[in-house]
């Protein structure tokens, strides 16, 4: 789930092996420490009750977790039956002194919560009251689907992700409520926020919350109470999960946990919307969460109670949808990421994300071993463990074989790819010989080939290609986003006045590919004609594929316009800003300095620090920080020549082209990031 300030977090969370033949086996290291010197086979440890411990006191000491400043963590591991661990670390609550307690802390897990929405599902599945491959309009009342593919949507391709909606998350800053008094219902909400089947339902993977949250509804369609009453009914109570609920009620905040910010400001109390949410408003403990794992590991089973059947649960936990075959993406309910951790082993797991709260539970079911962390902040703590819980206890053992073929077998690769869920990352594929050169906003990697359609990064990290039958290449999948597949953008016909040759035509076409500008009715795009400051807050918004926005028009002079929820957006996002008492001037040509001002704004929300630059020339003084960080990056196009000294006139006070506009965003959209790990 998205976390809120919304854009910034969403932009960046927006926005990632070895044989070993050896006689003997050296003592293992001291658990929970950094192993990366060590050969695979020889650091595998036993998982027990004494040694998890160990490695769990050590990882939570370790310096570099330490400076993650997470104030409280409940870490639950179990196996065979048996939990081996159920500890809480540092505090549910800072002020208060309160330390998590495992079996009363309650803490929120966010979109954890998809899976015990998907085992009532499942549930109900058993009792032949849903049907996987049955359009799902039958169990939704007298709410209305909207589907335009002529295709059935099934709740199959609810379960895995793959419902072609157009959009799948909340409208931003649309999650939570600081009114714990407030009623969201859900059926409200649906029929409020429903998307759109755009896509043919099954072929396209992206996370979807709004599958989730149907899921939910369907269930209390189906069975005929609310959805949180249903789950209480027959997973919590049968379960003996006696601190778990859907609903924050009166009364529980007490023992619910504190979420942090960044800086270890408590946040204060919110609600979510819907109230009943079933893709993550699930608040819970450890205890409670070692007891659903329990069940999913032991064939349904807690006791001598049984929440579903020994062949559901195997149908449950089975690779449902995936780009390649060594490359799964969901089952029903579970997801898998992280590939490059998994070790060679069958891990499913499901990790969430709410404001000031974490989790991550993963489960390896041939070897009946489940795993649960959560915490109060929103730091990347869950992804450090499940590695170094990874390579401690099931260590790789395999060493890849990588071919080499020749450039031309690697040219059908080659292309923009766009991801589906997240429109500005994209992916630039090149091919070379025995290698293809992989660059995306964060970073740029080499891909080596394990066989057709699989490659691997540097850190052994999967790369999968899915092909149409034609044998054309039409998705992509990399640990950029494992939270959609991303699609090969097809080259559109050029503009009319834009030939191949035109100093600007890698900027123009490139921004084209990406359906960022259209041509006009006759096919021109009108490179010298100057921008006007409407137009070029709209190309921001359509590269980042961001909606446009329902809510009252930010500025008066826009009211009336058919872009206006787009340029409300922009404004939203703190990317563009009025010129005088709430007025925009849409059709006002925009300056050069104007331009950077916009632009200079969406690089800090993509990430990317603050650069200087020798300037000459003359920049309003409220905009000289901002002309100075695009000028440092050297996103503009052969209109700028940096003097020997390496100073520039930008010529901030003049109109901005069309065609300069064009090379400042596409610049600024194809600059990596080159965060740390980046190639």
């Amino acid at each position: 789930m998205a976390t809120i300030p919304v854009w910034k977090k969403n932009m960046l969370s927006a926005l990632a092996v070895v044989m070993v033949a050896c006689a003997t086996v050296p003592a293992v290291p001291a658990a929970g420490e950094p192993q990366e010197k060590l050969a695979p086979a020889q650091r595998a440890a036993i998982l027990n009750e004494k040694d998890i411990e160990a490695f769990a006191d050590t990882f939570f000491n370790r310096p570099d977790i330490q400076a993650l400043g997470v104030p409280g963590a409940l870490f639950v591991v179990i196996k065979d039956g048996k939990v081996l661990l159920q500890k809480g670390y540092g505090y549910a609550d800072l002020e208060a002194g309160k330390p998590v307690d495992p079996e009363q802390s309650r803490f929120r897990i966010a979109s954890v919560s998809k899976v015990i929405t998907a085992t009532a599902v499942m549930q109900l599945v058993e009792q032949g009251k849903i049907d996987l491959e049955q359009d799902v309009q039958q169990y939704m009342g007298d709410v209305l689907l909207k589907n335009n593919t002529g295709s059935p949507l099934t709740m199959e391709h609810l379960l895995t992700h793959t419902t072609g909606f157009d959009i799948v998350d909340p409208p931003p800053g649309d999650m939570i409520t600081g009114d714990l008094s407030a009623v969201a219902q859900l059926k409200d909400y649906i029929i409020k926020t429903m998307p759109t089947v755009i896509h043919k339902p099954g072929e396209v993977y992206k996370y979807d919350n709004f599958a989730s949250m149907l899921q939910g509804y369907i269930v209390e369609q189906v069975s005929g109470k609310p959805f949180h009453q249903y789950v209480n009914d027959n997973i919590f109570k049968p379960l003996g999960m006696k601190n778990s609920q859907f609903v924050l009620t009166p009364g529980m905040e007490s023992s619910l946990a504190t979420g942090y910010n960044e800086r270890q400001e408590p946040l204060p109390p919110y609600n979510t919307i819907p109230t009943d949410m079933p893709q993550g408003s699930m608040l819970t403990t450890g205890s409670d969460m070692a007891k659903f794992m329990l069940a999913h590991l032991n064939e349904g089973t807690l006791g001598e109670t049984r929440i579903l059947r020994k062949e559901t649960l195997k149908e449950m936990q089975s690779v449902q949808k995936a780009i390649h075959p060594k490359v799964p993406t969901m089952t029903y309910g579970f997801e898998f990421a992280m590939h490059h951790k998994f070790n060679d082993q069958y891990v499913i797991g499901k990790g969430g994300s709410i404001p000031g709260f974490a989790s991550w539970m993963w489960l390896l079911p041939e070897q009946k071993v489940g795993a649960f962390i959560v915490y109060n902040n929103n730091s990347d703590l869950r992804d450090r463990l499940f590695e170094a819980f990874m390579d401690r206890y099931f260590p790789a053992e395999r060493q890849p074989i990588y071919a080499t073929p020749a450039k031309d077998q690697l040219e059908r690769y080659e292309g923009i790819y766009r991801d589906l869920r997240v429109a500005y990352l994209t992916t630039r594929i090149k091919a070379q010989d025995g290698v293809l050169l992989l660059e995306d906003l964060m970073g740029k990697h080499t891909l080596q080939q394990v066989e057709p359609l699989l490659f691997e990064d540097e850190q052994g990290s999967p790369v999968a290609f899915q092909e149409n039958k034609d044998g054309t290449i039409r998705f992509l999948f990399t640990k950029t986003n494992p939270a959609a597949w991303s699609e090969k953008l097809p080259i559109p016909e050029r503009f009319k006045d834009v030939g191949e040759d035109h100093p600007y035509a890698s900027y123009i076409d490139g921004l084209h590919q990406l359906n960022v500008v259209q041509a006009g009715q006759d096919g021109r795009f009108l490179p010298d004609a100057p921008m006007t400051r409407a137009e070029f807050a709209i190309w921001l918004v359509n590269w980042l594929g961001a909606v446009p926005s329902k809510s009252q028009p930010a500025f008066r002079d826009t009211a009336n316009r058919s872009d206006a929820g787009k340029i409300t957006t922009a404004f939203d996002m703190g990317v563009v800003t009025g010129v005088d008492k709430g007025s925009f001037e849409p059709d006002r040509p925009i300056t050069r300095q104007e331009a950077a001002a916009m632009a200079s704004r969406l690089a800090i929300l993509l990430g990317h620090p603050l650069e200087k630059a020798k300037l000459t020339g003359k920049t309003d003084s409220w905009a000289v920080d901002a002309v100075s960080n695009i000028v440092g990056y050297k996103f503009y196009g052969p209109e700028v020549t940096p003097s020997p000294d390496g100073s520039v006139d930008y010529r901030s006070k003049q109109v901005m082209t069309r065609k300069e506009a064009a090379a400042l965003l596409y610049l600024l959209g194809t600059k990596s990031l080159t965060l740390p790990g980046s190639a």
